[in-house]
């Protein structure tokens, strides 16, 4: 055997590589390769270059982590077959090692289909079912963040208390709530893994903060951002709105005898909540009437602008309801923009002054295709309910009474969520799920929120990544295939090189493989004699029509 060192070292490795496939796996590695891979400008420490960032859940097979004698693991990343790095397979965290922060929408369109009611319950029994040990912190929003705010704490009670307390009203404002989340989180002690579980219905239409600047938050604090979706995604269509507002002489009591405040008053707030709340796609412009009905202004997102508008009216004169409606749909049909179109009137009386008959403004819309969302205001004896109730069903809109203050500021912004927000931003709330290490999850119903939660709580602080820089820096266009991998190595098992050095034997116990295209122009990397060859065919054409003409004059002559 003394002539034959290569022979007795394969020997031996054939001998220890089954041995060491027979031995069990103390954990699972899981691997999505459409999802978990990504290509970098930079690292972690903002260094430039091009680099591989891969990630990956670690699952315990058993109920403890137990390290296999003589036997040692390592996940290994590849690039077109190229080894870039390799790191030891971490040990598997728990969840208590876990500070979380729930973020509940419970903006106005949580009210509808059940959804607020089964957020509650879900979220309550996520809460639950976290481990003792594990901190949690909560917030709630509409529009706006709804104080306090409740850091993470392994007290349950006032989160519960909490949650069953929160009602549905306003917008939307789900990036400003994670942005807070992931400020309370970074002052979390260090060691711990950091996640937010983020639940909304609907497109942010009022936070501050954008997406990429909450995305960044995230990574910087390496906090992971869990996204679950209710609904259907959205259309994003553009919204174009007539406010009719009444500001009649009428206007100036009480809408009833608890309101405190001018029925003018009122609708000021209300109208500016119905003009606060409408995100960037919606566009608004507004008829203010009394005896007589004034020109709009063209369409416009300006909150500013509108609210302005909205604030200079004052009572004064007659009620035109019919004339100032008339007007509102000959509006729309002017403006000739795409997307969905509606209007809005509200009026405390009834119609004494407009030239318009109800079957006209009917008439108009129907042919429009226009919906009509009419608003009575104050007492019931005031108003003629029947004629705006018609005015309504015939155009495919909707009546409402109001019977004070809250009842008009509740309905305007209602009737703000209900044109504007159309279903839920998948693009963002994957976006902020993927590029934070977390995430995303669509609910199409809301029965199955508590599923979704489980799942969530049991992925928590389990997910790892690793990021290595490219051997192939050059932004090319190609698509680079890259391999995750893990390895198993023996410490008895051991080949003899040609030169007489043993090296250990690895054996890839799992692999995965994913394809990423790199962002640049596709160069084709020829042979240099293809060069020339395209130089001289180059060369000929362009000598062609020349060579032509000379054979045509000598056969000429």
């Amino acid at each position: 055997m003394r002539g034959h060192p290569l022979l007795f070292g394969l020997f031996l490795s054939l001998l220890t590589l089954p041995l060491a496939a027979q031995q069990p796996l103390p954990y699972r590695i899981e691997f999505n390769p459409t999802q978990d891979v990504k290509l970098l400008d930079y690292d972690e420490n903002k260094n430039p270059g091009l680099f591989v960032n891969v990630r990956f859940t670690i699952t315990l097979e058993g109920n403890q982590f137990a390290d296999l004698p003589g036997v040692d693991y390592k996940i290994v990343i590849e690039e077109d077959g190229r080894e870039l790095g390799r790191v030891d397979v971490p040990k598997p965290k728990q969840v208590e090692e876990l500070s979380a922060m729930l973020v509940i929408d419970t903006s106005g369109s949580m009210a509808e289909g059940n959804r607020m009611v089964q957020a509650k319950t879900a979220a309550q029994e996520f809460i639950q079912r976290l481990p003792t040990r594990a901190d949690c912190g909560l917030i709630l929003f509409d529009h706006e963040i709804r104080e306090p705010t409740l850091v993470p704490t392994k007290d349950r009670p006032p989160l519960l208390e909490r949650i069953a307390a929160a009602t549905p009203r306003g917008g939307t404002a789900y990036l400003d709530a994670t942005d807070r989340a992931i400020e309370i989180l970074a002052k979390t002690p260090p060691g711990r893994e950091r996640a937010v579980v983020l639940m909304t219905d609907g497109v942010d239409l009022n936070s501050t903060r954008p997406l990429a600047l909450v995305m960044d938050h995230a990574r910087r604090h390496k906090v992971r951002v869990h996204t679950i979706g209710i609904g259907e995604p959205g259309k994003f269509e553009p919204v174009r709105t007539v406010l009719v507002l009444d500001h009649s002489g009428s206007m100036k009591p009480p809408a009833d005898d608890v309101d405190k405040i001018s029925k003018m008053e009122a609708l000021h707030r209300a109208a500016k909540r119905f003009v606060t709340i409408m995100p960037t796609s919606g566009f608004a412009t507004i008829i203010p009437f009394s005896s007589e009905v004034s020109r709009p202004r063209p369409f416009t997102n300006d909150k500013e602008d509108l609210i302005n508008r909205i604030s200079k009216l004052q009572p004064s004169g007659e009620t035109a309801l019919f004339d100032a409606v008339y007007a509102a749909v000959g509006t729309l049909e002017a403006d000739g923009s795409p997307g969905r179109r509606s209007v809005v009137a509200m009026t405390d009386g009834i119609d004494n002054s407009s030239r318009r008959r109800v079957d006209e403004v009917i008439e108009r819309a129907q042919e429009a295709k226009i919906k009509l969302y009419l608003l009575g205001f104050g007492r019931p004896g005031e108003l003629d309910a029947k004629t705006m109730e018609h005015m309504a069903r015939a155009t495919d809109g909707r009546y409402y009474h109001a019977k004070n203050e809250k009842d008009l500021l509740q309905i305007f912004e209602s009737l703000s969520i209900k044109l504007h927000d159309d279903g839920i931003d998948e693009p963002a709330l994957r976006s902020l799920a993927e590029q934070t290490g977390g995430k995303y999850y669509h609910v199409k119903d809301a029965d199955q929120l508590r599923l979704i939660l489980e799942q969530v709580s049991e992925s928590l602080a389990k997910q790892y990544e690793v990021t290595v820089r490219s051997k192939q820096e050059k932004r090319d266009g190609t698509i680079r295939k890259i391999s995750l991998k893990l390895v198993r190595r023996s410490d008895g098992a051991a080949s003899t090189a040609a030169g007489g050095t043993v090296q250990a034997v690895e054996e890839t116990v799992t692999s995965h493989e994913s394809g990423v295209q790199v962002s640049g122009v596709v160069v084709a990397d020829l042979n240099h004699l293809v060069y020339l060859f395209l130089l001289l065919a180059l060369t000929f054409l362009i000598a062609l029509p020349a060579v032509l003409r000379r054979l045509a004059g000598s056969s000429g002559s």
